[in-house]
């Protein structure tokens, strides 16, 4: 997912484009078959050629194209075993933690590791992803996903409740408690997380609670301003589309009617009412659709500033 290869290999997992909204995730094995509405697709004719390429059905009836794996495509093609953060509030939460290549950063709960995928290509090669998940189901799926996706070397995932007494030390791991630079906080009660998050961040590192009600948002930021927490704020990340077209408009010349002017460069568009010459024109509209899409819920952000 890191270091994308020019030649697709025996091993790799792929995704299949099949178009905007049809994407598959998909291991290559040598005797593996692919199939859909698409065609019948044997992986032994996929392996060897290039990631972007063309691929047409074994019966050549139809095609699709063969793309490497991405963490923006990982969001779309993973398996949901929880609900899970998208391109639009990732970006606003590492813009906003930070981070970059050497961060340590700590995460939970790690979940289907949408967002964790997207940390761990920012943090790499240098830093390194701590990432919590009570669930030891998920912990074990997490576990599979990030090695056969290559970024088992930049995350380490634990099996732990982030709000118990442990918390997010790992006195196993040398030089990782007071060198935290950015937490994540996705859970039911965040503010139950934020004493052991303190216990690990240093002076000047970022926290990120993400919660879907307001009521959630309200007793973490009162918890964050008790904790010397400084810089606090809470965003909504909104998605408003808009729908851009060519409309056609006509015009009167109204300024001077009974001037003669020059129409013969766009004879196709003239018109006449009443003596007076007018002309048809195209003009660009974009407007906002009625309908707004839903959005994920509320990203509270804060600074640990102790001696502040």
């Amino acid at each position: 997912m890191l270091n994308q290869k020019k030649t697709i290999q025996e091993g790799d997992r792929v995704v299949i484009y099949s178009g905007k909204d049809n994407m598959s995730m998909l291991t290559l094995e040598a005797g593996g078959q692919y199939n859909s509405k698409y065609g019948s697709y044997k992986h032994k004719n996929i392996i060897g050629k290039e990631y972007g390429s063309k691929v047409t059905s074994d019966n050549s009836n139809g095609f699709v194209h063969v793309v490497g794996m991405t963490p923006e495509l990982w969001s779309i093609t993973l398996d949901h075993r929880t609900q899970i953060l998208f391109n639009l509030d990732i970006s606003t939460i590492i813009f906003n933690l930070e981070i970059k290549n050497g961060s340590k950063v700590v995460e939970s709960g790690t979940g289907s590791g949408s967002l964790s995928s997207s940390i761990a290509r920012t943090v790499a090669p240098k830093g390194h992803l701590f990432t919590f998940e009570f669930h030891e189901e998920r912990v074990k799926a997490a576990r599979k996903d990030f090695k056969e996706n290559g970024l088992d070397k930049y995350i380490t995932v634990t099996h732990r409740d982030a709000c118990g007494k442990e918390g997010f030390r790992r006195d196993d791991i040398e030089g990782m408690v007071g060198s935290i630079d950015a937490v994540f906080l996705d859970l039911p009660s965040p503010w139950d997380a934020v004493d052991n998050a303190v216990a690990v961040m240093h002076h000047g590192s970022m926290l990120c609670s993400f919660s879907p009600c307001i009521e959630q948002v309200q007793k973490t930021c009162i918890k964050l301003s008790e904790s010397k927490f400084q810089e606090i704020k809470t965003v909504e990340v909104l998605i408003r589309t808009f729908d851009t077209r060519l409309q056609e408009y006509e015009e009167l010349d109204l300024a001077n009617p009974y001037k003669t002017n020059d129409y013969s460069q766009n004879t196709k568009k003239n018109f006449e009412i009443g003596g007076i010459k007018g002309y048809k024109n195209d003009s660009l509209l974009s407007k906002p659709f009625t309908e707004a899409r839903g959005h994920t819920g509320y990203l509270s952000f804060a600074r640990y500033l102790p001696s502040a």
